[in-house]
């Protein structure tokens, strides 16, 4: 199934006990050398535990923990050197081996055979995002990532000549899929420099290929520069959070290869996707079921799915600290996403938002992303945020974050009036508050467990 592992480097990786189904763990940044060396993790056949170097390390110690994690590799440049509780190896150990390796002949040399009983090995632990509550330790087969991939592929041409840039978190699943996306389709990698901006990455390599979230592609479009090199572009595929009807619009109109999938780490990644040159009302839907998934909607409007893509359960201990494995499975092997939804007669997928998000307000149910998405449709919003927060005497009621564009002057006032035109009255925020940026570390997903505590402070101190 695999390639002619680095000689040297398996033998650092056995010398520090990582060997046949261990787990490690990895505290990095995105660069080149974290692919290469997640690669020959597979290749041994050992469990890559990819972390966001953004946590504390209060919940790196236990999020490792919790599963049992005794190694971890960790990049200086991520601010930690030591982690409590673990044999911590430092990624320069590997650096020199690393650097050596090609990435594209690793790539190109790495053979997969469906037959092969390895494919139903476990790969990787990837961490939930953990946005709407706690992070979850997802556990996957190397076949989960690979047919996720064999799927997107089908869908998204990515072959020998193309090259795709890893803009996002390696330790995020939308990051981590293009590595198996590039070793299903045999396309080549590009990671973003932290220090270069999008425009920049692109300019200095022949991308071709593009995984973005929706701010990212509304700040290239803001400039003449970044539409050139978006038009570039075969493929971007955009995701990770609900886009805005208005962004694909625009999108659209700038006739962008643009792909719009809805995805999730359960299921390695994508489930379903637009298809190239879909029809305006297709593109803003989450597009159509990709090969080797299943998906159903139950009656109660929430979205199943089940496949060769399907997680194998959460990482979790039980009460007496022993390691255990929960498959949150129905009899017939129907996973329930927690996202609400509905299929239009084009077999097109259509999503309400997150049921664990919803709460109540004068009666009603709200959905915070659709409130979202209004708001982000008024020119000059780069990001906005819905949350309920408590306010005596009334209750839950829903409070909006709104990030604004540079050269646009926040008036709420302005967007009270605009979502008049979009939704229904109970609908529109209470409360308007700007986006908390130095309270707020970035991140692909915003913590909404943090913004529901700054708009609940914020509202009982007036």
């Amino acid at each position: 199934m695999y390639f002619k592992a680095d000689i040297s480097l398996s033998e650092k990786l056995n010398k520090i006990g990582i060997k046949d189904g261990e787990k490690i763990a990895i505290l990095s940044g995105n660069n080149e050398e974290y692919v290469k060396l997640l690669i020959h993790i597979f290749n041994i056949g050992a469990i890559a535990v990819p972390l966001n170097p953004l946590f504390p390390l209060s919940k790196i110690s236990n999020v490792l923990k919790s599963i049992n994690c005794l190694n971890v590799i960790v990049d200086e440049k991520s601010g930690y050197k030591d982690i409590p509780g673990c044999k911590t190896i430092a990624f320069n150990y590997f650096v020199n081996d690393l650097e050596n390796i090609d990435l594209r002949k690793l790539i190109y040399g790495f053979n997969i055979n469906e037959s092969d009983k390895t494919l139903n090995k476990y790969s990787s632990i990837i961490f939930t995002s953990g946005s709407a509550g706690y992070s979850r330790a997802v556990l996957h087969t190397f076949g989960n990532h690979y047919y996720n991939a064999l799927g997107s592929n089908v869908n998204i041409e990515f072959k020998k000549e193309d090259c795709w840039l890893i803009s996002l978190p390696l330790n995020h699943v939308s990051g981590f899929s293009i590595i198996f996306k590039a070793l299903t389709g045999k396309g080549d990698i590009a990671v973003k420099p932290p220090e270069l901006s999008l425009p920049e990455a692109v300019k200095n390599k022949k991308i071709t290929h593009l995984s973005l979230i929706p701010s990212q592609l509304s700040g290239l479009i803001d400039s003449s520069a970044g539409i050139r090199i978006l038009k570039k572009m075969k493929a971007i595929l955009v995701g990770g959070a609900p886009v805005p009807p208005g962004l694909i619009e625009e999108s659209v109109n700038l006739k962008l290869p643009i792909y719009k999938s809805y995805g999730s780490t359960e299921m390695a990644s994508q489930i379903t996707c637009t298809l190239r040159n879909d029809t305006l009302e297709h593109m803003k839907t989450s597009g159509r079921l990709l090969e080797h998934r299943e998906l159903k909607i139950q009656e109660d409007g929430e979205i199943l799915v089940r496949g060769k893509t399907l997680f194998k359960g959460y990482v979790e201990k039980d009460d007496s600290g022993n390691e255990i494995l929960n498959k949150p499975f129905s009899e017939d092997g129907w996973f329930k996403t927690g996202d609400k939804g509905y299929m239009d007669e084009d077999g097109y997928l259509n999503i309400c938002g997150r049921i664990d998000l919803m709460f109540v307000y004068k009666g009603e149910n709200i959905f915070p992303e659709e409130i979202e998405n209004a708001i982000m449709e008024l020119e000059g919003i780069e990001d906005s945020l819905v949350v309920s927060a408590s306010k005596d005497p009334e209750g839950q009621i829903p409070v909006a974050f709104i990030k604004s564009k540079k050269y646009f002057q926040t008036d709420f006032e302005l967007i009270k009036k605009f979502l008049q035109k979009k939704i229904e009255s109970f609908k529109i925020p209470v409360v308007f508050l700007r986006w908390p940026e130095e309270k707020i570390k970035t991140s692909l997903k915003p913590d909404r467990k943090e913004f529901k505590k700054i708009a609940e402070y914020e509202i009982n101190m007036h």
